[in-house]
């Protein structure tokens, strides 16, 4: 069970630019499970992933679905990531 990534936020300039640099895959993985898991936290959770503003948020996940939709083997490693972050969580709650 791989450990939860570590998150450092990027500037803000960057995000705008560039949103898939915002997040790795593992970390936007681990993002999502976490929010499954913890839909309670949702805002405390953004905020440590580096994802305080809902443009940000919006920006970076519309950048990572279209990514994952056009990237078969990038979907793939996605979802065993994802279903690994979301047992890790689980044990956590």
């Amino acid at each position: 069970m791989p450990s939860p990534p570590s998150v450092e936020p990027t500037p803000r300039a960057s995000v705008a630019e560039q949103p898939l640099n915002a997040l790795s895959l593992a970390q936007y993985a681990s993002l999502c499970a976490e929010l499954a898991v913890f839909p309670e936290k949702t805002e405390g959770i953004f905020w440590r992933y580096g994802l305080g503003a809902d443009e940000k948020r919006s920006a970076v996940d519309a950048a990572w679905k279209e990514r994952l939709r056009h990237e078969p083997a990038a979907y793939d490693a996605w979802q065993e990531l994802y279903r690994r972050y979301h047992a890790h969580w689980t044990k956590q709650r």
